[in-house]
């Protein structure tokens, strides 16, 4: 996978949320409505992290590298969310994709250790 290219996670997360809402259809269920809310938001801020990752592209490897990880947890916990909205709502569950073994909790500390300590990942090093 190119860095910079759509994760897999946010594209899963867009199907779930498209094949979560053919199968509810309508509903004036205002939980309902409010988890469409919810997981729309959720992955429109991950693209905005992705497309503002794709933007720091060229310029300064360490911020690039913070950003595409922002744009990872993201996306990973719009994924989340779109699973657990799946299985609420209609009662299956789509598995959910390998890209995901990387832990969250260490992307978390590699995004707070340079926001905090001023420490870069070692990737971008």
């Amino acid at each position: 996978m190119n860095a910079l290219t759509q994760p897999d996670a946010l594209q899963q997360a867009r199907h779930l949320l498209e094949s979560t809402l053919r199968f509810v259809q309508h509903s004036d269920d205002p939980y309902v409505i409010s988890r469409f809310g919810d997981l729309q938001i959720r992955i429109d801020v991950a693209a905005a992290l992705l497309e503002r990752a794709e933007a720091l592209k060229g310029q300064s490897p360490v911020e690039t590298q913070i950003a595409l990880t922002e744009a990872q947890i993201a996306s990973a916990e719009a994924l989340i969310a779109a699973s657990n909205a799946e299985f609420e709502l209609t009662g299956q569950r789509t598995a959910l994709p390998p890209t995901l073994d990387d832990p969250l909790r260490w992307k978390y500390q590699i995004v707070g250790n340079y926001r905090l300590n001023g420490v870069a990942p070692r990737s971008a090093v």
